[in-house]
């Protein structure tokens, strides 16, 4: 089993796509785990959902507000310790300030942030993974091929290490 903390954007994503971000997050290997708050930030795009699935988002709501908590480990942000918020809101307030709760869960709980948002993992390269891991659904899935980290790692940094010439 691969605990992992799930952002909002792979969430999204699996309910809107079916392939590989929802079969990968539907593996019954896959554990995860999230700040409370992925459940508003849902739900505050059910007209998209809704609009992509065909599911009225009158239903959609109650329906998400139910289903996550039960299929997701959810995590009150309060209970993750304030030294660990401080530590995300300094990291990622260059990169998007809104995703601290998802690294400092990740931080937190010592388990992997899987987002769709290239410069999250770029910073958890540039940072060596000393703060927190950070990887996408390709590294999620070799993880369930049993690779080891440090293959999954090396990966991460062939695909996110290299600056971007523009």
């Amino acid at each position: 089993m691969i605990k992992i903390v799930i952002d909002t954007n792979i969430l999204i994503s699996a309910i809107l796509t079916p392939g590989r971000v929802r079969n990968t997050l539907l593996n019954p290997q896959t554990h995860p785990h999230a700040p409370k708050r992925i459940i508003t930030e849902t739900i505050k795009h059910a007209d998209k959902i809704s609009r992509y699935t065909g599911i009225e988002a009158g239903i959609l709501k109650p329906l998400l507000q139910q289903t996550l908590p039960r299929w997701i480990a959810t995590h009150n942000e309060e209970q993750i310790p304030p030294g660990v918020r401080e530590r995300a809101k300094r990291l990622v307030k260059d990169v998007d300030p809104d995703d601290w709760p998802f690294v400092a869960l990740s931080m937190h709980l010592g388990i992997p942030l899987w987002t769709g948002d290239k410069e999250l993992i770029k910073l958890a390269v540039r940072t060596e993974f000393q703060h927190f891991k950070a990887l996408d659904t390709r590294g999620v899935e070799m993880l369930l091929e049993g690779k080891p980290w440090s293959e999954v790692e090396e990966y991460l940094r062939r695909e996110y290490g290299r600056e971007e010439v523009g």
